[in-house]
């Protein structure tokens, strides 16, 4: 009896997008994954073509999303939706800004009353038995402004200057290295027990050529060695308790921690 081989297809959104987490799939018709593919507007999915790739060794090929357009009278329906929910928030809107405008509507002030002009008291002199009106008031008002104006002219002169502080130079943030960010990364998917095999190979692919070290060549030899090879180590790797994973830091520590695990 012929022992069954699981494939592994990796999958192409092509002009769509795939939602977040999606796997590979084990199909060759891509039936098991065509929930994560999300179509772009005015299309719908409709199937995946299978690309053969002899020269990969982590995936037996690639399934490419096809889509065709959306049928006429659903596009009509959606943008009736579309027109119909902008004129409820239209009509909505207008009737906010009427009742505001209604409230706030300032009220008519009433027109003050003509009061009778007040009688200029007459001043009887004994002395000269004159009658002299106080017409001495407008000059006492003309020199009162003129002091007040003096007073503004000198309160002007001795202003002090007022002097600009420069503005504080922000520093600005130092660049990290990839080598950092690669292994920063590379243990956030460890201690996370991340599973799927994407997740490795798309750190392998952002950092393919620009970073060396253990860790690096880990991901490239051991776990992205192939299909096989990958499922058991995922295998032992969730196995791992998770009080004990995240004191794992170094490549050495990893091996000899999967070694224990049957």
């Amino acid at each position: 009896m012929t022992d069954f081989v699981e494939k592994h297809y990796s999958v192409d959104a092509g002009i769509g997008k795939k939602m977040d987490g999606c796997p590979y799939s084990i199909f060759e018709d891509g039936h098991d994954v065509q929930d994560y593919i999300l179509a772009p507007k005015g299309y719908v999915f409709t199937k995946f073509i299978f690309e053969p790739n002899a020269g990969n060794q982590v995936y037996d090929g690639k399934l490419i999303a096809q889509y065709e357009k959306e049928p006429l009278k659903e596009r009509m329906n959606t943008i009736l939706q579309v027109v119909i929910w902008v004129l409820i928030a239209a009509v909505i809107i207008g009737i906010i800004i009427f009742l505001t405008v209604g409230i706030f509507k300032p009220k008519k002030s009433q027109p003050l009353e003509n009061k009778p002009e007040t009688e200029t008291p007459i001043v009887v002199s004994d002395s000269l038995s004159t009658i002299e009106t106080e017409t001495e008031t407008p000059k006492d008002t003309t020199i009162f402004v003129e002091q007040t104006t003096e007073n503004q002219d000198i309160i002007i002169e001795e202003q002090t200057p007022v002097v600009e502080t420069p503005e504080p130079i922000t520093p600005q943030p130092a660049v990290i290295d990839d080598n950092v960010k690669f292994k920063e990364e590379f243990w956030t998917l460890i201690h996370q027990r991340a599973i799927q095999m994407d997740d490795y190979d798309g750190l392998y692919k952002q950092y393919k050529g620009k970073v060396t070290g253990d860790e690096y060549d880990y991901l490239r030899f051991t776990i992205l060695k192939d299909s096989p090879s990958y499922l058991e180590w995922s295998r032992k790797l969730r196995k791992i308790p998770s009080s004990e994973i995240t004191s794992i830091e170094t490549v050495d520590a990893l091996k000899s921690k999967l070694k224990e695990i049957n």
